[in-house]
């Protein structure tokens, strides 16, 4: 007798189940048909109403003065440069040229306008950080060697950082020798988070940095957010403390957020630290002095804390995406607005709250035009 496989019954099984996902799938279909809306209106309408926000955002009016300071302007190739006015005079920057009639400057390359002076320019959006004597950058440690540490900051060559322009532990005054640079990776390990001012800049345009000052240093106790570099301005004062507590909480500071805007497009979000507390004196211990590893062991980042940090972070993001410059302002006005409508940290990014924040810059351009 030939053996033979219960075919039907195993076909009959899987038709039971295809009829039945295909019943669910119709009753869905009928419910969203009742309901008369559908999850492909719902999309569509958010990207209606983010489209909108922006067309308004683009034609809202330019504060004059000092607002002008606080707003970028984004220009495209062939665009006119608002604000500049022939009968005051103005130099031609980098990527501007002159009208035919020679009484409006006219732009070469997509960026954002910048004045110093009577000097207009425009800045590329995309193009990498030039360093500059001076700024205030953050970097991630990619190697060490040769009495070194080289720092990637976004340039188009990593920065160095040489083992002379740091403190040793202990603020010891003395020449480095082979010991020193031995336990360099007791300092900055790879992949660390550094901050550090530029001191100099070399020929072939890397930049030689140092850390000779209580404010720099190792980073940790956050994260680090990218960003363009042309949205960070370059401020008076780049470290900052966000005081987020309320009611009795405000003296703890126990729910604070330390943001570090480096000139680079690095942004630094965490816990404060030795770089944004009152201090007396610029003398600096290096973050891996003992006692500084004894403190950094028993402090800890409480919950009320790390949701601040990360809604921080994703403020920053917001502005990024938005390509809205990145100031403490406009960041506390972002958390704010997240914060007072019940947003979770992880929905930050959604179109509707985009939407919302493009709506309210434009409200503030037109009262501050107004």
């Amino acid at each position: 007798m030939e053996w033979r496989p219960h075919i039907h019954t195993t076909h009959a099984h899987t038709k039971n189940i295809v009829i039945g996902d295909a019943a669910v799938g119709c009753r869905a279909r009928a419910s969203q048909r009742d309901m008369g809306v559908t999850f492909t209106d719902a999309r569509d309408r958010s990207h209606v109403a983010y489209a909108r926000a922006k067309t308004a955002l683009e034609h809202a009016p330019v504060p004059d003065g000092a607002l002008r300071a606080s707003v970028f302007v984004f220009v495209a190739p062939g665009d006119v440069i608002p604000g500049v006015d022939a009968d005051d005079g103005f130099l031609r920057g980098h990527g501007t040229r002159t009208s035919m009639c020679g009484t409006k400057l006219i732009a070469t390359t997509a960026g954002v306008v910048e004045r110093v002076n009577k000097l207009v320019s425009v800045r590329g959006l995309k193009s990498r950080y030039a360093p500059e004597t001076g700024d205030v950058v953050l970097g991630r440690v990619r190697a060490i060697s040769g009495k070194r540490w080289k720092l990637d900051v976004n340039a188009r060559q990593e920065a160095v950082l040489q083992l002379s322009a740091v403190h040793l532990p202990g603020n010891v005054q003395r020449r480095r020798n082979d010991v020193d640079e031995l336990n360099m990776r007791g300092l900055y390990a790879e992949d660390d988070v550094v901050s550090a001012e530029v001191q100099s800049v070399y020929s072939d345009g890397a930049a030689a940095l140092h850390t000779r000052s209580l404010k720099y240093g190792a980073l940790k106790r956050g994260q680090l957010v990218r960003v363009t570099p042309t949205l960070v301005k370059r401020l008076p004062q780049h470290f900052h403390r966000l005081q987020l507590d309320t009611g009795e909480e405000i003296e703890k500071g126990v729910n604070d957020v330390e943001i570090l805007l480096g000139c680079n497009g690095f942004v630094w979000v965490g816990a404060p630290s030795s770089a944004t507390e009152p201090r007396e004196t610029e003398i600096r211990r290096e973050p891996n002095d003992v006692i500084d590893d004894l403190n950094a062991a028993n402090e800890s980042v409480y919950e009320r804390q790390r949701e601040n940090i990360a809604r921080i972070a994703n403020s920053i993001r917001v502005l990024a995406e938005l390509f809205l410059p990145i100031s403490p302002p406009a960041i506390l006005d972002v958390f704010n607005a997240s914060a007072e409508s019940g947003m979770a940290v992880k929905d930050m990014l959604s179109q509707g709250f985009l939407t919302r924040v493009l709506e309210r810059e434009v409200e503030r351009r037109v009262a501050d035009a107004s």
